[in-house]
């Protein structure tokens, strides 16, 4: 929804910006006045861009449509349609040309050149003269100036249409040259107070101060920290995206600043030592500190230690990453057997407590199905029941004794396991889908079901699958009025229709 929303907008922002234009006419002339427009072979906005054209790109609209125009390029046979909102009108030969066959420019104007975003443009002593049939060339004024953008340096045109009297249009354009600011450099006055960490230590860029110097007699200007975050015509790049109290990684790092133009940079140097293990402590205890192996390490399950560092960072140390010291053989019993955990040089020491193994209870290993149909056979094969011990040991056992399971009982049954002292419960579900005489499928044999399949056997309802299984209960591939007779039989108790072996279930 918010992108469709968002999308909408967009559309609005494009009609508004079209609307703003001239309406085209056939051979009316327009400039791109985006970065790039994109050139589509429909005029929808769906359509996949075949070609891509640059500001300043000089297009006769021939046609529009849906706010898209339609041109062919002289140059290179290139067609297509592109958006009027990336366009800017500059003329055509629409009306009475009052004897003018064309504009020019006579004299450019005195500057043109220009400090890329400082300078806004200055058209004193611009002359653009008219050339006429039949009598000698003319100044003309009314015309109109189309910019190109002052945010970007390079080599830019600007485009004048003028409109005669007798309503003909006409264009001209000169050039401009957008200049770089002149920066004579960039010089580092002084790195930041902290160029020495520990890795993971924040980056502070607390005393760092950069020149920058022009070539044009301006005032030298100054920068510190925040002003270089926050300006955005500066770039703070390192070979790990170093920035203000971001960590450092361990290792060596060159920071470069540079202001505006790839070539005007300077840079600094920082080092980051490997951090050093000060303290380690327990957080919390295993979940158990008794044990019942003489042969495997305790479970350490639960341990988590606290390690901190001389960089200021503490971090949840677990036993996964740590070295485990023991010597389970010679555990007695009893108190005092000793673990020890290691972790980046330092230690702790847990005691565990030995005790004899004993066995606690039964799990079982349950089938993969629980659920069954009424009358389907119940298989229960791939039960399997283990006895298990205090020290987590088990072993399968054979000779237990289950509970009796009825197939006859809809609904959850609980079954009981037991071996010597101990038991478990599992449960089971049957549930009534299509018994035989149950084509509705309600778990019950009723004149309804009756009702339903003396339809099916005239025609007037279709039974498939399951619930013609059902209602075809003399199993003879067909749902007959007789089938009907049984099942209203069976529903007031006259006959008994279930046969738990003989339920044919189709997929």
């Amino acid at each position: 929804m918010v992108k469709r929303k968002i999308f909408s907008l967009f559309l609005c922002v494009l009609l508004l910006a079209a609307a703003a234009l001239p309406v085209s006419a056939a051979g009316e002339k327009y400039v791109i006045t985006a970065a790039k427009a994109n050139i589509i072979p429909e005029p929808n906005a769906v359509t996949s861009p075949i070609a891509e054209l640059p500001r300043g790109t000089v297009v006769e609209i021939t046609e529009t449509k849906n706010n898209f125009g339609r041109f062919t390029l002289r140059s290179n046979g290139l067609s297509g349609w592109v958006h009027m909102s990336l366009l800017k009108y500059i003329g055509g030969p629409a009306g009475n040309t009052e004897g003018i066959t064309a504009i020019y420019v006579k004299t450019p104007p005195e500057k043109t050149v220009y400090i890329e975003g400082e300078e806004a443009f200055d058209p004193a002593g611009l002359q653009i003269w008219a050339s006429y049939e039949e009598k000698e060339d003319a100044p003309v004024t009314g015309y109109r100036l189309y910019l190109p953008s002052f945010a970007a340096y390079g080599e830019k045109n600007v485009y004048v249409s003028y409109t005669a009297p007798g309503g003909a249009v006409f264009s001209a354009e000169f050039g401009i040259t957008v200049a770089k600011v002149p920066i004579a450099g960039l010089t580092l006055l002084s790195p930041p107070d902290q160029t020495d960490y520990i890795e993971g230590q924040p980056l502070d860029l607390t005393g760092l101060k950069v020149m920058l110097r022009y070539t044009d007699g301006r005032a030298d200007e100054i920068y510190g920290p925040q002003e270089i975050l926050e300006n955005p015509d500066f770039i703070l790049m390192g070979c790990h995206s170093e920035t203000q109290d971001k960590p450092l990684v361990f290792g060596s790092h060159t920071v470069n600043i540079y202001y505006k133009y790839p070539e005007v940079n300077c840079r600094f140097t920082l080092n980051a030592i490997r951090r050093t293990l000060v303290s380690l402590q327990i957080d919390t205890l295993p979940d158990s500190t008794v044990t019942y192996s003489t042969t495997q390490p305790p479970d350490l399950t639960g341990l988590t230690l606290s390690a901190e560092y001389d960089n200021g960072a503490n971090e949840t140390v677990y036993p996964w990453q740590c070295t485990v010291l023991c010597e389970p053989e010679k555990f007695i019993l009893g108190d005092g057997n000793k673990v020890t955990v290691q972790f980046e040089g330092r230690s702790i020491t847990l005691d565990f407590t030995l005790a004899l193994d004993s066995r606690s209870g039964l799990r079982l290993g349950l089938p993969t199905v629980l659920n069954f149909i009424l009358g389907e056979s119940i298989d229960l094969t791939a039960l399997k029941v283990y006895l298990t011990s205090l020290s987590g040991m088990e072993a399968e056992v054979k000779d237990y004794a289950m509970g009796t399971v009825d197939p006859t009982l809809v609904g959850t049954q609980t079954i009981p396991i037991t071996y010597q002292e101990f038991s478990t419960v599992f449960t089971l579900n049957i549930t009534p889908y299509y018994q035989k005489g149950d084509p509705d499928g309600d778990g019950k044999v009723t004149a309804n079901d009756a009702r339903l399949t003396l339809r099916a056997a005239v025609g007037y309802v279709n039974l498939a699958g399951n619930p013609r299984s059902a209602a075809d209960t003399d199993r003879d591939g067909n749902v007959t009025a007789s089938d009907a007779r049984s099942i209203l039989r069976a529903a007031v108790k006259l006959d008994e229709l279930i046969d738990y072996t003989g339920i044919v279930l189709l997929p």
